[in-house]
């Protein structure tokens, strides 16, 4: 399996986040890979300076990868708190399984897995589509102690469906296609920044330029039986086993705040609802990237103390089959 190391992309991000954020990247992420449901699963995982409280997945979207929510993998790690960020099947580095289909309920499914193997306090955090992944992740798993989430979208909705394409046009003509002729629709495939508005992922120019040209975001070929399972996984009322944290950001031009609300209402658990002061769908403007982490760390801390009595967190590397060595 390749490694992010090897790779221009990466560096090409961490000085682009450094530039034009002011976020420093510190912790390098340790790479390795998982088989789960069949697929060889790439993972990143950044380690804390001293026995960890507990561990955060973190679930990227549809627009993205793990290695793109390393901002956030290494501000967890500074909250004392492992960071685990998988490449879903279909994205990033993952080797998908043989005969992989490309639907979206594997997403929610290896997650829970990933969730599974890991000892001690488990929250899931989720951006993007990630967000909804998580939190049905979370009822499939055994025990997660809380999800976060920047957005809730429920893309079985047809409106936000069609307000998340690349077009709406497209998006409204792709829900006619998936009814009458999903056989035909299915084998079309599109570069991501043609099914997606990659250039509202963020505001800043450069940032949005990355995503629309990098290989493995913008240029990544999905087919658009992906999209047409994640439109028909719908979502009505939705319990969680677990508390539930949205931080939303407040300047999102994909996904403006309402349409999670709309999710967030329709949720049952406890559940805690913050808007960045600014911040576009992958919030890395100051200071909403601050806002976010100053919100997650107050939520997490009553939480880390309860869960830690119940099972101290465990070394990671015990479940890992193969680290990533680059050549």
């Amino acid at each position: 399996m390749k490694s992010y190391s090897q790779l221009p992309s990466w560096n090409n991000y961490k000085a682009l986040v450094a530039r034009r954020f002011g976020i420093s990247i510190l912790r390098e992420p340790k790479e390795s890979s998982m088989p789960i449901r069949g697929h060889a699963i790439h993972l990143d995982t950044w380690e804390p300076d001293a026995q960890p409280r507990g561990t955060i997945v973190l679930v990227h979207g549809g627009g993205g990868h793990g290695r793109i929510l390393a901002p956030l993998g290494d501000a967890v790690a500074a909250l004392g708190w492992r960071a685990i960020a998988p490449d879903l099947p279909g994205y990033g580095l993952s080797t998908p399984a043989p005969g992989f289909r490309w639907e979206y309920e594997e997403w929610p499914a290896v997650v829970a897995e990933v969730a599974n193997r890991v000892s001690g306090p488990v929250v899931l955090f989720g951006l993007s589509v990630g967000g909804l992944t998580a939190a049905l992740a979370a009822t499939r798993a055994r025990s997660v102690a809380g999800v976060i989430a920047t957005t809730l979208l429920d893309m079985g909705d047809r409106v936000i469906f069609a307000r998340s394409a690349r077009w709406k046009w497209l998006g409204h003509a792709s829900i006619v296609g998936f009814s009458a002729l999903p056989s035909i629709l299915d084998r079309v495939v599109l570069p991501l920044r043609l099914a997606a508005p990659l250039d509202k992922m963020s505001r800043d120019v450069e940032v949005a330029a990355y995503f629309r040209r990098d290989p493995l975001l913008g240029g990544l070929k999905v087919p658009t039986r992906f999209f047409r399972t994640l439109h028909a996984c719908k979502v009505g009322a939705l319990a969680l086993p677990c508390p539930l944290l949205l931080v939303h950001p407040g300047a999102d031009d994909w996904t403006p705040t309402a349409l999670s609300q709309a999710v967030f209402d329709r949720i049952e658990t406890p559940k805690t609802f913050r808007e960045l002061s600014n911040g576009s769908h992958l919030p890395l403007e100051q200071p909403a990237y601050k806002e976010l982490m100053a919100a997650v760390e107050e939520w997490l801390k009553p939480l880390s103390e309860t869960e830690l009595m119940k099972a101290p967190a465990k070394p990671w590397g015990q479940h890992v089959v193969a680290d990533i060595t680059p050549s």
